[in-house]
């Protein structure tokens, strides 16, 4: 899958991959990320294994914001991005957050 990060923020999520032994690369594919005509970021394209999820109900943003969510390999953190790959976070929630 591909993965949309900001520039300022692709150091911490490569680390976070390596220390999670996933399998990804970071491509030269480099984008601007726009909204409403407004360039908002410079982003790099991330091409990594990771199964998909559903999200955590602790972090569900609610209807109208569509997010996906991909469990890393420890279990205890995950990936969520938006509906077309482009990051927002790694979360790790707290314990009990399933119940």
């Amino acid at each position: 899958m591909e993965i949309y990060v900001p520039n300022d923020e692709l150091e911490e999520v490569s680390k976070i991959l390596a220390e999670e032994k996933v399998a990804y690369e970071v491509t030269d594919r480099k984008f601007a990320l726009m909204v409403e005509g407004n360039k908002i970021a410079d982003v790099t394209e991330v091409k990594a294994q990771l199964l998909e999820t559903d999200v955590p109900l602790i972090y569900d943003q609610g209807p109208g914001i569509d997010q996906r969510a991909f469990r890393l390999p420890s279990g205890k953190k995950f990936l969520v991005t938006d509906v077309q790959g482009n990051f927002i976070r790694v979360v790790t929630p707290p314990p009990g957050w399933e119940r």
